[in-house]
């Protein structure tokens, strides 16, 4: 690619965003050295200010080399920079993922407090391949094959690639016809990592035809595929789907007549929908769930209960994932409640109505829904002491909000 066509590429993507100042995430790689080229000549050229940031996660010698030649190259092109630490690997879970998660949530906070609405970040056409390739072999559907996007939000701040249609080796001309240096990760050579392997993959297959640009073409008719996939999903859900209390109703005739990969969409996001989880349920899982639904016996899954009663299902929250979440009265509570009333008892707080608080009453069941829904509802409680159930029995002086309303389970499928 030419400068001019490099240029062109980066005023398209940033066009559509109304910009006070701007940020780029720069490892110190070659993609991300790259990036912050394009990005400088961008800022240099509209006035728009842009600031750098750098994640050291500690989790291997040489960063502090490679943090060294980012803030050079920075200083080099008058972009100030900035490094940030991370220290919350426990180790359990899986590293590679949990340290993405903590990169974004750090990338987020930090322009937040430099008043930053976009981050850009340096994957390339290489990045989507060697993904399509490794969830091809773990069996993926369609949304596991489908391209990055270009843009997604992560905690109010818009995280951009603008270089997802690039080849990792054009971006590589840019930066010797520059006369700027990079550093190359040493994992970059070791073939222990799944990543490495698929990239010796990728020069393989290209004398076939089959190199980094096809495919990420390929991942991008799959996202319009999964496009496609998600509007009929929110179709199917407002003919099939109720929502009361927090709890999606499917009715199960309506449900059984839908193609196969929309029944299992409409049911995985029924889940996400009540537990809030940023990703979706294990195909496995979803399909047993679904076989018990055909058999008419109730299941659970990743937080949520599935009841079947009646011709229906019921996708609410498990009591047993909020059994021991105790929270005061001005907290998001399960990240989707917020109960409102008399602020002046401190010694009151926000837990499930459980057991307990389900033999109070039997208002309960003029909502027409499984006893499971009930339990796990919100409700107001003096420690042993049931004071209010403010879902069920609506007073003067309680109320409770789902701060993810019935209309959003709609709008989060169009979302997706």
């Amino acid at each position: 690619m030419s400068k001019t066509q490099f240029a062109e590429l980066i005023a398209h993507q940033m066009s559509s965003h109304d910009l006070k100042g701007f940020g780029v995430a720069v490892s110190g790689g070659g993609d991300s050295i790259a990036l912050l080229v394009l990005m400088a000549r961008y800022a240099k050229q509209t006035g728009i200010a842009l600031h750098a940031i750098s994640v050291d996660h500690g989790l291997r010698d040489g960063t502090d080399a490679e943090l060294r030649l980012v803030s050079a190259q920075c200083a080099k092109l008058d972009v100030p920079h900035t490094v940030v630490h991370w220290t919350g690997w426990n180790g359990a879970g899986n590293l590679q993922s949990t340290a993405r998660d903590a990169r974004y949530d750090l990338i987020a906070k930090w322009a937040k407090t430099h008043d930053i609405d976009v981050v850009a970040l340096g994957h390339t056409a290489d990045d989507q391949a060697e993904t399509l390739l490794m969830r091809m072999a773990r069996g993926a559907g369609v949304d596991g094959l489908a391209a990055m996007a270009f843009a997604s939000q992560r905690h109010g701040v818009t995280l951009l690639r603008p270089l997802l249609g690039v080849a990792r080796e054009d971006l590589r001309d840019l930066l010797r016809q520059e006369n700027m240096t990079w550093a190359e990760d040493p994992s970059n050579e070791n073939r222990d990592f799944e990543r490495i392997r698929m990239r010796d993959a990728l020069k393989a297959l290209a004398p076939l035809g089959l190199n980094a640009q096809t495919l990420a073409v390929v991942a991008c008719n799959l996202s319009d595929a999964r496009v496609a996939l998600e509007w009929h999903t929110s179709l199917a859900a407002k003919d099939a789907c109720e929502v009361t209390l927090g709890t999606v109703r499917i009715d199960l005739e309506r449900y059984n007549a839908l193609p196969v990969e929309i029944a299992r969409r409409l049911l995985v996001r029924a889940i996400r929908w009540v537990n809030g989880a940023n990703y979706s349920p294990r195909r496995g899982g979803v399909s047993q769930v679904q076989t018990a639904m055909n058999n008419g016996i109730s299941s659970t899954l990743d937080g949520c209960q599935i009841v079947c009663k009646q011709g229906r299902v019921y996708v609410c929250r498990e009591l047993n994932a909020v059994r021991e979440m105790i929270g005061p009265m001005d907290c998001l509570w399960d990240g989707r409640w917020r109960v409102i009333g008399p602020s002046d008892r401190k010694e009151l707080c926000v837990a499930p109505l459980g057991e307990l608080g389900l033999r109070s009453s039997e208002a309960w069941r003029e909502f027409g829904l499984p006893r499971e829904a009930i339990l796990s509802l919100p409700a107001v409680w003096s420690g042993g002491e049931l004071i209010a159930s403010p879902l069920i029995e609506n007073g003067p002086e309680w109320a409770a909000k789902l701060e993810r309303g019935a209309d959003t389970f709609i709008a989060t499928l169009l979302s997706h």
